[in-house]
């Protein structure tokens, strides 16, 4: 049985941007790797709009949603609050979805230019509760015998691999690929990404690693991601 989901990233929506889905989704699932827009409203609506073609939409919030605020604490709590009123979205923060045998579990991540924004002091603490998050779920996951397969899904880029020697890593990398260890089964098979400038779809050490940002001025659509039990 193979299950698929559309894969959204990226978008950088502004109070001027159109966003239309109508006739895109090529699955019953839809994953939105964050990065949406500064303004929690537009979120809101961009979700509310997906969650009409798709039976579950899966959202991670990016560190575009939170650079318009001081405390990522009540800004987490504004996402939180604000999906839950959406029918079929549901918020991979602290929670763990399964569908027939795959769970699709992330985390933000957090990256960026270390000296130009005091990255340790502002994200520091939410970088290590995303790794230890993580961490701990694909542990539990493990264990799990209704899951057969797991789906990551970050904000961030999980391995430094990926930027495949452009200059365009960041001097902070959240080192998520570290997390792989606890996949003792080797249930991990698609890690799907956002915060990247170009699209990717390749292997390494046999896990499937995806990223489908918007590109400004270019048609988009997304990318299906097919996971197979």
């Amino acid at each position: 049985m193979e299950i698929g989901f559309d894969l959204i990233s990226d978008l950088n929506l502004g109070p001027d941007s159109n966003f239309n889905w109508e006739n895109k989704a090529t699955s019953l699932y839809c994953i939105v790797a964050g990065n949406v827009s500064t303004d929690i409203k537009i979120v809101g609506l961009v979700l509310n709009h997906l969650s009409k073609f798709y039976q579950g939409v899966f959202y991670i919030p990016g560190s575009l949603e939170y650079e318009t605020t001081d405390n990522f604490k009540r800004r987490t709590n504004e996402i939180l609050t604000l999906c839950r009123r959406i029918r079929n979205v549901a918020v991979l923060y602290h929670n763990v979805v399964i569908i027939d045998g795959i769970a699709v579990c992330g985390c933000t991540g957090w990256y960026g230019k270390e000296n130009e924004y005091n990255f340790e002091e502002i994200y520091g603490a939410n970088r290590f509760e995303d790794l230890i998050y993580l961490k701990n779920s694909i542990e539990k996951l493990q264990k799990h015998l209704d899951v057969k397969k797991i789906l990551l899904v970050t904000n961030s880029v999980p391995d430094q691999k990926l930027y495949f020697g452009t200059n365009n890593e960041p001097e902070v990398l959240p080192d998520l690929s570290i997390t792989l260890l606890a996949d003792s089964e080797n249930k991990i098979s698609h890690w799907a990404y956002g915060s990247n400038g170009k699209s990717t779809d390749t292997y390494i050490d046999k896990i499937n690693y995806i990223s489908n940002p918007y590109i400004s001025n270019s048609p988009y659509w997304a990318k299906r991601i097919n996971v197979e039990i």
